[in-house]
């Protein structure tokens, strides 16, 4: 099987990768490099030339457009066509095409003029409404697949030519190991923007008392909002109870922090497709409280590997162990874990990482999409005998 992996160009790909689609790619093409040359399988990689990647990489720049001051993020556009247009303008050295580019909005204007199947892994939300008229226009080209992150992420647009369902797995044996005691301190990590829930976390912090250590990833337009909500609020709270701030960790230091704490908090404000830190904090053995949007309920296991709470009493979502809703509730399942008895407590713990180990491994994700290439690559062939 000769694959074409196609990743976005506006970041670079390797270990440092903070962006979540592209800690995807490394993720999974690192998995499909160690079983490529067993299962027959010859992979190509489209992304930025100085990506760190274990196979061959095709470019239209060396560097991402996010890393080239004439690109940046006005014209990171043009170079993402760019970079699609090489891959499939190669077309006649490849079976199949796997994008990872955003939800696949970009790939599907050229889809028409390619005859080999194309796979997309959707990295986004489909909510907005704009998309469903949008995804309606390519209705009839019969060599586009979907795989859906998550079933909630289906919701919007449940009548896509989806052919399965596949969660993000992480690398339980060498990166994310178990700590069954954890420590006494909150844990936030994520993007520092509003749906990120990071001002939720920290009136959860005042009223609760509990310390808590936030690691944000500054994001350029958010900045002021995180000035005035985040930083300020912070310096008042700390008079009350220590809100330790670290900026821009990398995702390998953020381990011994998962590690070391008694909970992760994640009020999200959006329907989030998948979070990659919430299993990365189980696998640690550090269990969730968090609202009840996106793929929460089909990630956390609601009284076994933490708390899911309905975020208020207009959207209900579940009949989960803490009945109260919005701030309320996520104090209640705070202070829940928070008393739980020592034994109670490292049972969740362990809870959490079994959980892990048997649904969101990196073999586990690698292995059903090694399927799901096989099997789209065997539809298609069939649809174009007919």
């Amino acid at each position: 099987m000769r694959l074409a992996i196609l990743n976005s160009n506006y970041v670079s790909i390797s270990k440092n990768t903070k962006k979540g689609s592209e800690i995807f790619d490394r993720i999974l093409i690192s998995g499909l490099a160690k079983i490529a040359k067993k299962n027959n399988i010859q992979i190509t990689a489209f992304a930025s030339g100085n990506s760190k990647l274990p196979v061959p990489i095709k470019s239209v720049n060396y560097y991402s457009s996010t890393e080239d001051k004439c690109i940046g993020t006005t014209y990171s556009l043009i170079f993402e066509l760019a970079l699609i247009s090489k891959a499939l303008t190669m077309h006649k050295q490849f079976d199949l095409y796997h994008v990872n580019i955003g939800e696949g909005s970009t790939i599907l204007p050229f889809a028409r003029f390619v005859n080999k199947p194309i796979l997309v892994t959707m990295h986004g939300s489909l909510t907005e409404k704009h998309k469903l008229k949008y995804f309606s226009l390519f209705k009839d080209v019969k060599n586009i697949f979907f795989v859906s992150i998550s079933n909630s992420q289906r919701k919007p647009i449940p009548n896509l030519n989806y052919i399965k369902t596949i969660y993000h797995g992480i690398d339980i044996k060498r990166s994310f190991r178990f700590n069954p005691v954890g420590d006494n301190n909150i844990i936030w990590t994520g993007r520092a923007m509003p749906d990120k829930g990071l001002d939720v976390v920290l009136q959860v912090v005042k009223r609760t008392r509990k310390k808590a250590k936030v690691f944000p990833i500054i994001k350029e337009e958010y900045i002021q909002w995180f000035h005035q909500e985040i930083i300020k609020k912070r310096n008042l709270i700390n008079q009350v109870v220590r809100i330790n701030l670290d900026f821009d960790v990398r995702r390998s230091e953020l381990v011994k922090q998962y590690q070391t704490s008694k909970l992760f908090l994640f009020p999200l404000q959006w329907e989030e497709p998948f979070g990659l830190t919430l299993i990365e904090s189980m696998a640690c053995g550090t269990p969730i409280v968090a609202y009840a949007r996106g793929s929460i309920p089909e990630i956390v296991k609601d009284g076994e590997t933490g708390f899911i709470v309905n975020s208020s009493d207009d959207d209900i979502r579940g009949n989960w162990i803490i009945k109260k809703t919005g701030i309320d509730g996520l104090c209640e399942a705070v202070e829940r874990i928070y008393s739980m008895p020592e034994e109670e407590y490292k049972k969740m713990r362990l809870a959490c990482r079994v959980h892990i180990e048997k649904n969101f491994t990196v073999e586990k994700m690698v292995d059903q999409y090694e399927e799901v290439y096989r099997e789209v690559i065997d539809k298609y062939r069939k649809t174009r005998s007919v």
